[in-house]
């Protein structure tokens, strides 16, 4: 694997790079988030491992810049931050893990192992008619543009797309997309589900979110 080190504490940078190399991987140190950024722009990395309060521009910040541009590379975080919030945070912005420091060598190699197999057992991306979802950056791509969707419009279209051909009712959606044990009062799947429909009719003549009236919602592939 290439791993980039972004690490602005040298004993633990360098102590990382020496451990990776004495398992047979490649690795590069980068002290800022700013050659961070600038080492990812000029090769190709397996794994990123970011400290999250680099100088310049920080771990959580090269993050969600490389998440919001459509990278899809894996991305660990590593911090002394251990509240759960922080957790939270990273992984809503798109890391795929978040270490705690202080760590060992074993328990970052486990880590990016689990992270590895992940990547390579699950599909990256689905796709339907010109469009493609990217299910780790959670950007809907097409070969014009990047369109970034909210969580639920994502959830949602990931929903639709995976129940294609089938008449979704707004209970059925309410439960699965939103995860709630009963369908609410408010309007939230018609504004969701127009919002949704915008997005993807301003980038193609296609009507792919059908109402079924007093059923539900059909959603049409190609």
């Amino acid at each position: 694997m290439k791993i980039l080190i972004a690490e602005d504490e040298r004993p633990i940078a360098n102590s990382l790079k020496k451990n990776f190399e004495e398992e047979g991987h490649s690795a590069i140190i980068a002290p800022d988030g700013e050659i961070a950024l600038e080492l990812i722009s000029q090769s190709d990395f397996d794994i990123l491992l970011l400290d999250w309060r680099m100088p310049k521009v920080t771990g959580i910040e090269v993050c969600e810049r490389l998440r919001t541009s459509g990278y899809t590379k894996a991305i660990i975080l590593l911090t002394a931050l251990s509240d759960i919030s922080n957790k939270v945070e990273a992984l809503n912005i798109g890391a795929d893990d978040y270490i705690t420091k202080p760590f060992s060598f074993d328990e970052v190699m486990a880590r990016i192992q689990a992270v590895s197999r992940r990547y390579n057992s699950v599909s990256r991306t689905v796709s339907f008619s010109s469009f493609t979802l990217n299910l780790f950056t959670r950007i809907l791509e097409t070969p014009k543009e990047s369109i970034k969707l909210s969580e639920k419009e994502f959830e949602l279209l990931k929903y639709f797309i995976d129940n294609k051909g089938l008449i979704l009712s707004k209970d059925q959606l309410c439960h699965d997309v939103w995860e709630l044990p009963f369908t609410p009062e408010t309007n939230i799947v018609e504004v969701t589900v127009k919002n949704l429909r915008k997005k993807l009719e301003e980038e193609s003549d296609k009507k792919f979110i059908k109402t079924i009236y007093g059923e539900g919602y059909l959603f049409i592939a190609d």
